[in-house]
């Protein structure tokens, strides 16, 4: 019987979460409660965001994380490179 020794899989890429925020500051972190409201975002290009992400998951060190936080009022889309795992963004812009 032989053992095989594993090691840890070190990513080369950091982690980014998107997070839509409503009008009246819910935020949506899952992909089945953004279903339900997408065509409130309609005015994202979601090539835009692709390049965003694949760009800040260059810039997030391990054991971090980065968001893009997509704001419903005023159609604005802000970026948060290596906050910590507890971070929350403000339900305004």
């Amino acid at each position: 019987m032989q053992s095989v020794e594993t090691s840890p899989i070190i990513s080369e890429r950091g982690f980014v979460s998107t997070v839509h925020i409503l009008k009246n500051g819910e935020m949506i972190y899952s992909l089945q409660d953004f279903l339900k409201i997408e065509s409130r975002f309609s005015w994202v290009d979601k090539r835009f965001l692709v390049s965003k992400i694949l760009e800040l998951q260059k810039k997030t060190d391990d054991r971090r994380r980065s968001f893009l936080v997509i704001y419903e009022d005023g159609n604005q889309i802000r970026e948060y490179v290596n906050m910590d795992q507890t971070f929350k963004p403000l339900p305004y812009y």
